[in-house]
């Protein structure tokens, strides 16, 4: 066999040169890159699902996209192994076994993974369809900040109008005065996000921290307050009456079939983070345990998500928004507590701060598959300059579109369909090809992320056929009314 164990494969200086982070770092980050906005819409869908119906649905899904996680790792092991042979880096030895890890030193974003697995062709229409997905999601982090900002900052001046949510209702972009607000909030984000996007993600470890801390103190208030509300029987929120023949016992135990079509691409989405694993796990320095560090990232997300949602839906009932931050709308005006006037405007501008941390950690994977699939060479070692103008333009790009587009409703329904085929499909296609390359060149195919459990092909296909039938349900969901009430 082959001796493919890293220390006669990563030069010392190598390795020393790689700028990496501790484990709980590393989970701040996939924390930040995982709840961006995707729990604002949680409360809503399992209100309009039904509460119960809508956990157990959180609880499927989250398991359902851990495992292909988890494969990922499998997979990036895999492929260290190939090119440890394939670049001559390890000399044959048929009297040695063949070790399967993630090294520092070597960077494998998932089209690289798919072009090794499963050819040129599997590569680029992985890539394609994650730089669409990728770029959508990107963009929507514009209207996110620009609408928060120009609704509640006083932007009264010159040509300039302070908006309110009736201006980005069924528009393509505000008019007039609040256009001008927008645009120029948008710009302000920019001036924040863009130069963060330019760094390495080491020289983002105290932002992505502090954001990490922040992010779980927001929600966890917002829990807090709502359970606190709902027992003192608190309706400082705008009460919404109920459709005839609805009650809150329907509500909370029933099970409407509308809501859970579109209670899946928003679980899905919360929880999608497959694309980005690559870039997250390179820098972290002790790789020995990634998967169970996977595992706790998605039970601590889920747990977020599940008491999010019901603590959330069940205070709000009919009132709950779409996004739920912006009830807190409600109560930010004349009339209540000033404490509680200062709680709500940070409750509802948190969601463009929560993106602060996502969208640099965002366009920075645009620009590595960019630079991947103009060099078509991972081990090519672009300059710093060529780095720096690439991530630059990444950036960038999506805030000029938001601009002129912030009504993305209909595109995020669209953006679901590439993410589901990079959270279910093609992790299933990688895992099946990449086992049974290694069997058939090595011998063997276990690395020290496979478990019995999750990584046999029985599970790979019940994972791919899930796939399928979401993606399916998703794209009959198109044609179901917006409105789930």
């Amino acid at each position: 066999m082959l001796d493919l164990s890293s220390s006669s494969s990563m030069p010392r200086s190598a390795a020393a040169a790689v700028k990496t982070y501790s484990p709980f770092v590393g989970f701040c980050f996939i924390i930040n890159y995982i709840v961006g906005t995707g729990f604002l819409g949680i409360p809503y869908v399992f209100w309009n699902t039904g509460v119960i119906a809508g956990v157990a649905t959180l609880v499927v899904i989250s398991m359902a996209i851990a495992i292909p996680a988890i494969w990922t790792l499998e997979v990036m092991a895999r492929a260290q192994a190939i090119d440890d042979v394939d670049s001559s880096r390890v000399q044959a030895d048929s009297e040695m076994k063949a070790v399967f890890r993630i090294e520092t030193d070597r960077h494998f974003e998932v089209s690289e993974l798919c072009r090794i697995f499963l050819g040129r062709v599997g590569g680029a229409v992985y890539l394609v369809l994650i730089l669409i997905y990728l770029f959508i999601g990107q963009w929507l982090t514009g209207p996110v900040a620009g609408t928060a900002w120009s609704s509640n900052l006083p932007l009264n001046f010159g040509t300039f109008r302070q908006c309110s949510q009736a201006d980005f209702n069924g528009v393509l972009h505000p008019s007039d005065g609040c256009w001008n607000s927008y645009a120029l909030c948008i710009l302000f984000f920019a001036i924040i996000v863009v130069p963060l996007s330019c760094l390495d993600l080491k020289e983002q470890e105290i932002v992505q921290v502090t954001l990490s801390i922040t992010r779980f103190v927001v929600i966890t208030s917002i829990i807090i307050y709502s359970i606190v509300a709902e027992v003192k029987g608190y309706k400082g929120h705008e009460s919404v009456d109920p459709p005839p023949n609805s009650t809150v016992k329907e509500h909370v135990l029933g099970f409407k079939m509308n809501g859970f079509l579109a209670t899946l691409p928003v679980v899905i989405y919360a929880q999608m983070l497959h694309v980005a694993i690559p870039s997250l796990v390179q820098p972290i320095n002790d790789k020995r345990h990634l998967g169970r560090l996977f595992w706790l990232i998605f039970a601590t997300t889920s747990v977020i998500y599940g008491v999010l949602g019901v603590t959330a839906a069940v205070y709000l009932k009919y009132s709950v928004n779409e996004q739920c931050t912006l009830n807190w709308a409600d109560t930010t005006s004349s009339g209540h507590s000033m404490l509680l006037r200062v709680y709500s405007y940070f409750v509802v501008i948190f969601p463009s701060l929560d993106v602060l941390s996502a969208y640099p950690l965002g366009a920075i994977i645009m620009a590595n598959m960019v630079e991947y699939l103009f060099t078509g060479n991972p081990r090519v070692q672009s300059g710093r300059f060529f780095v720096t103008v690439n991530r630059f333009v990444w950036a960038t790009l999506p805030l000029i579109c938001s601009v002129y587009l912030s009504d993305l409703v209909e595109l995020d329904k669209f953006a679901g369909l590439p993410a589901f085929c990079a959270a279910f499909i093609f992790p299933a296609f990688l895992q099946w090809r990449s086992v049974k390359m290694c069997q058939n060149r090595f011998g063997t195919s276990i690395t020290p992320y496979t478990s019995r459990w999750v990584s046999g092909f029985g599970v790979v296909g019940v994972v791919f056929a899930f796939g399928v039938v979401i993606t399916i349900a998703t794209f009959v969901s198109f044609f179901l009314p917006h409105s789930l009430a």
